[in-house]
Formats: structure tokens, C-alpha cells, sequence
């Protein structure tokens, strides 16, 4: 190691040469890396669906649901699969495992099944739809609104803006969201149907017949090729109003406008509908090409904008509904806001203790390691985001180490009379090894994080990382840097004021207080360490004390609005009731806290989010995002909300949401029902959710399957249908067509294709028009259904859920008060008293379950950085005694960390249970320095006990520096870092500070018990 000293010290030219690289190479890493709000994680969800306008929901399952389920199964990498099941429908979520990568090749064979599978599937089955661009985010979302403009206007401009956007370099890709595309509606009146003696299928086959836009073949006129053409399409409306049709059976001829309403329209009932401060919008949903500076996308997108504003008619209005950018900056910008005061600390802590000059010798290193690690950081393709920038304040009272301990032993051997150049080498040569050693069981330390094979790994992957970068770019900036500018800027032979002094000038109170007490201890060892026995099982027990949470809220500036009306709510009056509460959030005189809602009907817009998951297509839901002016405002707008929702939104379920920066949402407990039979799961889950609400305080009881519907089944008689020359297939087509509407043609206008539906009329929501609807007989006769059926209602559910191939009903709740482990633990005894059918089973879903996933996925890989500590441990002191007494340290941290937690107040979160796995590598690196300093002590002659003392005393002070360097550094994470990080902030401090005291006593007493005196 002292190699690399020599070189840098007789190579000065190349060592300016390299550091002032260093500096520039760094600060333009810094002001050009991409950056982002939170680390990127792997969206591994795709969407299947398929389509059978009107099959009842049981049948969906059996002849659509369960045969794509067995085909998904087949697909290795698939380990979990989530299945909406509604009547015409289903929407199954296959999830990828999340140890694997590379999905487009698991997305292409998930292709190739479901054409596989087409086959399979019932006749008139619409797809399977494959969608593997679940997980794409959009940076931006623009909303454009015109009062005066019909939505034929207003998507003729949209898609002039995408045009226009997506061929900007910084955008990947521009979707169109809430426009409502034109139809033409042909709405017949059964009545008049019956009273010509026609039927839907008839009239469906008359029109196909007379719009044509087929090749007519070509003739060969002398060697010269002439294509025929027919003509037979419709060119305006008036054509479809005149066509005329035959009455059955006679030579009559009647014009379609007889017997149809024929109408130029939009969408009915309204697909994919959205509001922007309630008013009719159409969404651009931006998002931005990988790896992009998001600051920069935000500039250019903004000025695009702004240009197309000048260009756009009067009255087109455009705002942005969700922006990233500003967030991403504010969360970036609080993040270095930090890390520079965090350097600012360390600076003033470390001249405090060792004086001016080599205080700023060792501060020296802060920086140019901070920078070092951008450049590394750039090359290994990390982004500055909450996670890496977090990574870097956490290692800094590590980096100062390095730098204090050689600078030390340099100092140490001036004194001695050594000269320059050989102290600093002799130095790094000596305290090379020991110093990698350190920083490598660190690195191990944090290892479990980047090996974690689950989202939290994901998610934390980038800390981890850059920890590793950090070190070891401290480690090399010790062994290149430090010693260079000690050997520069420090005297031969002046006697300066520094942490390692002679044993004759440890006269100070603090080592007369550390001597008397060590002492003490070493009198009393076994109580003493009974004592820690006992403090390590209270502090144990203590974790059962603190209130837990996976993920903090996110401090954005927005929440979320879900509404939910009673199952079978058609879209028209999910979106009539919803207006209510956009109409009101849209007053700014009622609401001078909201700057701007937007919301979608029966959908759930753009993911703008990564952890987002919007709810999936439903007629009766819809959803709300809503930005205030600033964070502060969130919680008090949401109540406001929640109020409003409960007192005029009646017929609805509503409730606000804060955003959180986990994948799933906070506090929410989810039990999982899995069973067979529809009546006995409900039978279950109404139990608990009557436990449920006899808790205090829980909020927002219920099931996602809904309420149970009405609904009507047609059951045709055979004899009956068979007598009057009616098939099945006939039935079904009259009732999809009459009720749902079947395409029948296109209607061209110029460039653009609008397709022509043919549905019943108004009365198609009347009883009576079900009973007389006429049916084609196969000799061109029409009988009316009620001649041939029966009709009868039954209670089904509203959707079926199932999850791994198994019916699963999920129940879920939340509290006003009480944290989702909490509610948890008072809901789960009456759950296991829940005497269950056999094949039943119940099982913990929400944050609890995503909980234990994480901390599970996190633990599975400590035993072997465990190993990897040992194993160089063993290697670095050839002894199993030493490195056993420096892993005995390692539960200490513990008691400081629930001390910690305790006394702030925090939550037991994920980031703070990431504290306390950071806090073993600090440890264990006082154990190794103190241990290593005992066997150079023992080495010059001195016995067991005096080596103890000698040793302690004299790594007293850079232990004490190098935990006050790492407290005070956190101290603003602690109070400017947000939620996220004050647990984790807390958990550091609480345990490096009892820790590094209990070590300090803790080691010594052990060394003395493992190694008596001979």
C-alpha cells in the first residue's frame, strides 16, 4: 500500500495532475448527472385482457379467465397472477419475478402463449390484449381545454400536439388521454322492428351488405391492367338515413330512417373521460427518454409549449395537470442542501478536534471524495436521487476516518524524528491493510441491500452502491492523498497539536474520567457484562414500543382522491356524482388551498408516479389527483375532502390519499380470503369486516369484490327455440347487438374512419324491450325473446378477484390513528378464531405483507456478509478470537438504536431498520482499530492489561472525533431531511453514540477475559 504513497510523493506534477482532475471531472459530474426524485425501479407488471360483451361473469372465469391463467402459469419467470374478472371481461396482471431484468423476452413469450391460447377461448372473444408498457411513467402530463370547442376540434388539436411533442429529443413517448371518439349510431326501435317484421340480425346483414369497400378485381384491356372498382360505401349520413331495406316477405322497401334513429355522435356511454378543474380536457401524458436530466426535459418541454400556445386558436387553453420536474428539483435540491451542510459539519467538527492545519488536511479529504464518488458514480450509470445522495451523507463520518487515522500515524512518526517522506510512507504501509479491512466489512455491511432480490432491493440498490463507491474512494484518497499533503504541509520534528499523543500526556479530565471508569469495569467484568446482557434484551423488547411503518408519505404537494360508487354504476352518473366534488375543489373561493384538480372517470390516467399503481377500468370509479400550493397544505386540504365526500357525495365511497414512496400504500391491513364458494367467502369476510367496525377509528371498511348485483339471465328453452327455427347463436348476437351495440361498418370521412354501431334505442333500458325483442327464425321470420325464454334475476357478485388461480377476496380497512401493525395486531386474534371450511385460508396482505417481503429479502443475504465479515476478519488478524470479540460487539448497536427511536419519537421504518444494518460496519470498525492498536501495544513489550489501557487511551480520541463527526453530520438529515430519513437519521445517532460508548468499555473488558496474561 505504501506504493501508492511513494508514487504520488515523488510523482507531485501527476498527483496535482490527478487531484485537480479529481475536482473538475467531479463538479461537471455533479451539474450534468441525470437526475431524479427516487431511485428507478423495475416495473415487472404486464396487462392481459380479453372481451365477450355480456357473458356473465361465472362463465367469463371458466371459458376466459382460467385458460389464460394455466397458459400464463406456463411462463417460468412469472411468479405471481392477479385476475380481475367482471361481467364481458377480464383483466389479468402478470407479475415477473423480481430477480429478473431483461423482460422483453419474457413479455414475448407471454405473446406467444396468449396466441396459443386464442384458440381456446370462447368464439367472439376480443383479443387477448397484451400491454408491457404497464410501468411507463410520464414526466408530464398537459392538460387542454377550450370552452366553445366540440372534442372533434379539440383532438384534431391533441394530436397535432403529440405530433409536435414526440418529435422533440427528450421525449420517448406521448400518449392521448380523455378524447371521445366520433361514432355513427344507428338506434332501433324494437317495436318498429317487429311491426315490419324484421330483426337485429337482418338488418345487421342489409347494412354490411351495402357499404363496401372491397377490390372488385381488374380486366386486361389491350396488355394494360384496369382496376374495377365498386362503389356501394357510405358517403354522408343521408346515405345511411336512405338506404333502403326489404320487409320480410314482400316486395315493400323501407328507408333505414323508418325504422332507426341515425345519429353522428360521440362514444356512448363516454370511454375514458377527464376533467381538468372541471372542465372537459384532453391529457397529453408526456414521458421522457431514459436517463434524460429531467430538469432539462422540463425547459424544453415547457418552451415547446409555450410555442404552441402562440400557435393553438384563441381560447385552447393548456396547463400542466402533473408536472415532475419542479418535484424532482425540490427533492434533489433538499438532498445536496443537505450533503453540503452535512460537509460543513464534518469540516468544522474535524478542525474543532485537530486543530487548523491538519484539520484541514484530513477535511481536504471530504471533499475531494465526495467528488471522486460523482465520477465513479456517473460511470456506473447512478443518478443523483434521494437514495444516492443519502448513501454519501452516511459514509462521510467514515471517509473522515481514513483521513484522521493516517494523518495521525504520520504526525505520530515526525514526532519520533522520522523524516517526511518516510513517515508518510511507513504510514500508509503500516495502516494500509487495516484501513481496507475496515472499510471492506462496511462494504459488507451493506451488501444485503444491494443483494436484497425484491422491489425494496431494487429501491435501495443505488445506496448501497454508492456507499461502496465511497469508501472506496475514501481508502484510495488516503493512501494517494493525505499522506501527499501531510508530506507537503506538515512540519519534521514540530510538535503539533493532534489525536495521538504519548501516554505522559494523557492527563486531560476526559482520559482521567476514561481511565477511572475503564478501571471499574475491568474490576467488574462479568457484572458488566451481565448488565449489557440485560440492557441488549430491554432494548429487544424496546422494538415492540416504537410505532412502525414500512415508507414514509411522500412532501409532494398532492394527493389522491378515490371514488367508488356501488358496483354496476353506469359511467354516466359515476362521472354525474363525481363533477360534484370537481366542481367544488375547482371554487377558488371555497378552496384557496387547491391550485388545480384533475380527474378521471372510470379510469385511472397516466401513471405519473413510479410506486403508482392507477386502479384499473371500471365503469363506477374514478379518480382525482390534486395539487395545493405547497406540502403543507396536503394534510388539511384532505380533510377537507374526506368531509365534503360524506356529506354530499352520498351514494359514493370516498376517501383522499397521501402519496407515499414505498410500492404500497401506508397503513392499510389487508386480509386475503381464498376459497371456492362466493356465498361463503362473503360469509368470512363480512365477519371481519364487522371486526372491523366495532375498532374505534377504522376507516374505509371493504371488500374489492364489491357489493353483490342484480342481475337477469336469459335462459332460452331449447324446445321452444327449436320449434320456432331460433338458434342459440342468434339469441346471443340479437342481445349483444340491441344492448351493447355491434359494429356494423365504417362511415369515411377525408382520412378518418368512424365506425358505425347499430344498438336498440332508449327503450333498451326498459324492462318491456328485453321481453320483445325480435329474433331472426331460420326461415326469415322474426319471434319476439319472450316467446322463446325465461327471465330471471339472481344475486351476483360485482367482480371476482383471484390471485395465483385461487377465487381470492381481499378485505381491508384503515385507522385514523393507529399505524397498520398496530391495527393489525388488535384485528389478527379475532381472525385466527375464524373457524374455516376446509380448502379456505387467510392470509396478510398490504403493508404488513410488503413489510415482511422487504425485511425478509434483506435478511436473507446477512448471514453471508456475516461470513464475508468473519473471513476477513480472520484474515486481518490471523486470530478467531479477535474477530469474535469485534462480532460481539455488533447487537450493541441495538440498545442505542431503540434509544434512539424512543426518544425521537420516529417510526420503526424501513429506512431506520437500514440504519441499524449501517450502524454494524461503523462498529466494527472502532472493535478493529481498537484491537489492532492492543497488539501493536503488545508487540513493544507491554503485558495484557497495560496494553488494554494503552491502546484505548490512545484511540480514544480519533473513535470519539470519527462517532462525533458521523452524529453531527446527520444532524441534518435528522431535521431537514424529511420523513424519510429522520428514522433512519435517529436509529445512527441513537446507536453510534451508546455504541461507540459501550465498545469503548465493551472491547477491552472482552480482550482481557479472551487473552489472560502469561
Amino acid at each position: 500500500m505504501g506504493r501508492i504513497t511513494q508514487f504520488a510523493i515523488e510523482n507531485s506534477r501527476v498527483t496535482i495532475l490527478v487531484l485537480a482532475c479529481i475536482v473538475i471531472v467531479g463538479i461537471q459530474a455533479f451539474l450534468t448527472m441525470p437526475s431524479r426524485e427516487d431511485p428507478e425501479i423495475t416495473v415487472r407488471d404486464a396487462q392481459v385482457s380479453v372481451y365477450f360483451p355480456g357473458m356473465p361473469v361465472d362463465q367469463v372465469e371458466n371459458l376466459i379467465a382460467k385458460p389464460l391463467e394455466k397458459k400464463i402459469n406456463e411462463i417460468p419467470e412469472v411468479s405471481e397472477i392477479n385476475t380481475t374478472v367482471k361481467t364481458g371481461e377480464v383483466l389479468i396482471k402478470p407479475k415477473v419475478d423480481d430477480s429478473y431484468f431483461d423482460l422483453a423476452p419474457i413479455w414475448q413469450d407471454l405473446r406467444n402463449k396468449m396466441d396459443d391460447v386464442i384458440k381456446d377461448l370462447p368464439e367472439g372473444s376480443i383479443g387477448p390484449i397484451v400491454n408491457d408498457d404497464f410501468g411507463r411513467v410520464s414526466s408530464a402530463t398537459v392538460s387542454m381545454t377550450g370552452d366553445g370547442f366540440t372534442m372533434k376540434e379539440l383532438r384534431e388539436i391533441a394530436l397535432y400536439m403529440q405530433d409536435r411533442i414526440n418529435a422533440m429529443d427528450c421525449v420517448d413517448k406521448v400518449d392521448v388521454m380523455g378524447i371521445q371518439e366520433e361514432r355513427v349510431y344507428l338506434e332501433i326501435n324494437a317495436a318498429r322492428l317487429a311491426y315490419y317484421g324484421f330483426s337485429f340480425g337482418s338488418i345487421v346483414q342489409e347494412l354490411n351488405d351495402q357499404n363496401v369497400v372491397l377490390p372488385g378485381g381488374s380486366i386486361n384491356a389491350e396488355g394494360r391492367i384496369i382496376v374495377i372498382e365498386p362503389s356501394g360505401n357510405f358517403r354522408t349520413i343521408e346515405d345511411i338515413k336512405n338506404i333502403q331495406v326489404q320487409v320480410p316477405d314482400t316486395e315493400q322497401v323501407v328507408y333505414l330512417q323508418d325504422i332507426a334513429d341515425v345519429r353522428r355522435s360521440y362514444v356512448e356511454p363516454s370511454e375514458y373521460a377527464a376533467f381538468f378543474n372541471d372542465r372537459p380536457a384532453v391529457i397529453l401524458a408526456i414521458s421522457m427518454v431514459p436517463r434524460y436530466n429531467i430538469e432539462d426535459f422540463g425547459q424544453q418541454v415547457t418552451t415547446e409549449i409555450h410555442e404552441l400556445e402562440k400557435e393553438l386558436p384563441v381560447g385552447i387553453e393548456l396547463d400542466y395537470a402533473t408536472y415532475q420536474p419542479s418535484l424532482v428539483k425540490k427533492a434533489v435540491d433538499s438532498a445536496v442542501n443537505n450533503l453540503f451542510q452535512t460537509v460543513v459539519v464534518v469540516l468544522i467538527v474535524v478542525i474543532a478536534f485537530l486543530g487548523v492545519r491538519t484539520g484541514i488536511l484530513v477535511s481536504t479529504i471530504v471533499p475531494l471524495t465526495v467528488l471522486l464518488s460523482f465520477i465513479v458514480m456517473g460511470i456506473w450509470g447512478i443518478d443523483l436521487q434521494r437514495m444516492s445522495i443519502a448513501a454519501i451523507i452516511i459514509s462521510l463520518g467514515l471517509l473522515v476516518d481514513n483521513g484522521i487515522v493516517i494523518t495521525e500515524d504520520m504526525q505520530r512518526r515526525l514526532d519520533m524524528g522520522v523524516n517526511k517522506k518516510e513517515a508518510a510512507v511507513n504510514a500508509a504501509q503500516s495502516l494500509g491493510v487495516p484501513l481496507l479491512t475496515s472499510s471492506l466489512t462496511t462494504i459488507l455491511a451493506f451488501m444485503p441491500l444491494m443483494l436484497a432480490d425484491d422491489v425494496s432491493g431494487e429501491y435501495l440498490r443505488s445506496l448501497s452502491q454508492v456507499v461502496i463507491i465511497a469508501l472506496l474512494s475514501s481508502w484510495f484518497l488516503a493512501m494517494f492523498a493525505a499522506p501527499t499533503f501531510c508530506y507537503w504541509f506538515l512540519d519534521e520534528k514540530k510538535q503539533v497539536k493532534a489525536a495521538e499523543q504519548k501516554p505522559s500526556s494523557y492527563n486531560s479530565r476526559m482520559y482521567v474520567v476514561y481511565r477511572a471508569i475503564l478501571e471499574m469495569l475491568m474490576r467488574y467484568r462479568v457484572r458488566f457484562i451481565a448488565f449489557l446482557g440485560a440492557a441488549l434484551i430491554l432494548a429487544v423488547n424496546g422494538f415492540s414500543l416504537i410505532p412502525k411503518q414500512m415508507m414514509p408519505y411522500s412532501d409532494r404537494n398532492q394527493f389522491l382522491v378515490y371514488i367508488d360508487m356501488p358496483a354496476g354504476t353506469h359511467i354516466d352518473e359515476t362521472t354525474k356524482v363525481t363533477r360534484r366534488l370537481t366542481r367544488w375543489l375547482s371554487d377558488s373561493q371555497a378552496n384557496p388551498d387547491i391550485q388545480s384538480n384533475i380527474a378521471y372517470m372510470g379510469y385511472g390516467g397516466p401513471r405519473f408516479f413510479l410506486t403508482l399503481t392507477p386502479p384499473n377500468p371500471s365503469n363506477n370509479v374514478a379518480f382525482l389527483v390534486v395539487n395545493t400550493n405547497v406540502t403543507e397544505e396536503v394534510v388539511p386540504a384532505m380533510a377537507k375532502v374526506d368531509s365534503f365526500i360524506l356529506e354530499n357525495l352520498p351514494e359514493a365511497r370516498g376517501r383522499s390519499k397521501r402519496m407515499s414512496l414505498g410500492a404500497g400504500e401506508i397503513g392499510i391491513v389487508e386480509y386475503k380470503i381464498t376459497g371456492e364458494d362466493v356465498t361463503e367467502l362473503y360469509r368470512i369476510a363480512r365477519s371481519i369486516e364487522n371486526e372491523m367496525n366495532g375498532i374505534s377509528g377504522t376507516v374505509d371498511v371493504k371488500n374489492d369484490w364489491n357489493e353483490p348485483v342484480i342481475r337477469t339471465r336469459v335462459e332460452v328453452d331449447q324446445d321452444r327455440a327449436r320449434r320456432a327455427g331460433v338458434t342459440s347463436k342468434s339469441i346471443a348476437n340479437a342481445l349483444n347487438a340491441y344492448f351493447e351495440g355491434v359494429q356494423i361498418s365504417d362511415f369515411r370521412e377525408g382520412d378518418k374512419i368512424i365506425p358505425i354501431v347499430v344498438q336498440g334505442d332508449e327503450t333498451r333500458d326498459d324492462w318491456s324491450g328485453l321481453r320483445t325483442l325480435p329474433i331472426r327464425a331460420e326461415n326469415g321470420e322474426s319471434v319476439t325473446l319472450m316467446q322463446i325464454a325465461d327471465f330471471k334475476s339472481y344475486i351476483a357478485p360485482g367482480k371476482l378477484i383471484r390471485q395465483d388461480q385461487e377465487r381470492t377476496l381481499t378485505v381491508s380497512c384503515l385507522h385514523t390513528t393507529m399505524q397498520a401493525a398496530e391495527l393489525h395486531t388488535l384485528l389478527w386474534p379475532f381472525i385466527q378464531t375464524l373457524t374455516l371450511p376446509e380448502g379456505y385460508d387467510i392470509d396478510v396482505g398490504g403493508e404488513i405483507e410488503n413489510s415482511e417481503k422487504g425485511n425478509s429479502a434483506l435478511a436473507a443475504n446477512l448471514p453471508y456478509a456475516l461470513l464475508g465479515m468473519i473471513v476477513l476478519l480472520v484474515i486481518q488478524f490471523n486470530s478467531f478470537r479477535r474477530p469474535a470479540i469485534i462480532m460481539l460487539t455488533i447487537p450493541l448497536v441495538i440498545i442505542g438504536a431503540v434509544l434512539g427511536l424512543l426518544v425521537s419519537n420516529a417510526f420503526l421504518s424501513f429506512t431506520a431498520i437500514l440504519g441499524i444494518y449501517s450502524l454494524v460496519g461503523i462498529i466494527m470498525n472502532n472493535g478493529i482499530v481498537l484491537i489492532d492498536r492492543i497488539d501493536l501495544e503488545r508487540t513493544r513489550g507491554l503485558r495484557v492489561r497495560e496494553a488494554i489501557f494503552e491502546a484505548c487511551q490512545a484511540r480514544l480520541r480519533p473513535i470519539l472525533i470519527t462517532t462525533l463527526t458521523t452524529i453531527l453530520g446527520l444532524v441534518p438529515l435528522a431535521l431537514f431531511g424529511g420523513a424519510m430519513w429522520y428514522p433512519m437519521a435517529w436509529a445512527i445517532m441513537g446507536g453510534l453514540a451508546v455504541g461507540t460508548i459501550l465498545t469503548l468499555g465493551f472491547v477491552p473488558v472482552l480482550y482481557s477475559l479472551f487473552f489472560t496474561e502469561t
